[in-house]
């Protein structure tokens, strides 16, 4: 069974402007940073259980953290076709909530992140729109609706480095780590890593070539 909490609602909430925004968002996660925000992003902490006993509420303010300088787009306002960002955090059977960490002076377009145990993002990442990036599947491959299933579910944590730039829908998969000043092309299936200075782009995602940066 899915429990949610939405602490952002692109449906709900957007008729707030950039500032009510911020305040819902930091009477959440805290204000020691301040967020610029274009439309309303969708922010929901779910919880997957048979037992409702097992959910645990009180401890969520570090499971997403945003950065100093980050601009999170949610509006139609970007020229090419885009949806609200949305930021999901999942615990499983009482498990710790995953967590989202988003470094300095980073760019979100319509991103889609789901977190059931970590994805970390570095400084100055710049996501194009509707880029999608996820640790687990949410499902196990077979045996899909059987008791068991939540226990047979794979979580392979992501992370990103510093300086990247992710091009139009983009999915990144669990397990991914993408390095250093990396550009992954509009439309690549990221499937496995990347290693620091270079472009990589396809499906599967593959290096096209190295990028110097002297």
């Amino acid at each position: 069974m899915y429990f949610s909490d939405r602490i952002l609602c692109a449906a709900k909430d957007n008729l707030l402007d950039s500032n009510e925004i911020m305040e819902k968002y930091s009477s959440h996660f805290g204000s020691n940073t301040w967020v610029s925000f274009s439309g309303c992003p969708s922010i929901t902490l779910t919880y997957i259980t048979n037992n409702p006993e097992t959910i645990n509420r009180k401890n969520y303010k570090d499971n997403i953290i945003i950065k100093s300088g980050c601009y999170i787009e949610s509006s139609q306002l970007p020229a090419f076709p885009t949806s609200a960002t949305k930021l999901t955090c999942v615990a499983i059977n009482g498990n710790d909530l995953g967590r989202i960490r988003i470094g300095e002076n980073c760019v979100l377009q319509g991103t889609s992140i789901c977190s059931y145990e970590s994805v970390e993002i570095g400084d100055r990442v710049i996501f194009g729109p509707n880029v999608v990036i996820m640790d687990c599947s949410g499902h196990s491959i077979d045996k899909r609706g059987y008791p068991d299933e939540l226990k047979r579910i794979s979580i392979d944590p992501v992370s990103i480095g510093n300086d990247v730039w992710i091009g139009y829908g983009c999915i990144i998969l669990p397990g991914v780590k993408i390095g250093n000043n990396v550009v992954i092309g509009a439309g690549s299936i990221v499937t496995k890593n990347i290693p620091d200075n270079c472009m990589a782009a396809g499906n599967p995602c593959i290096i096209k070539k190295t990028i110097d940066i002297n």
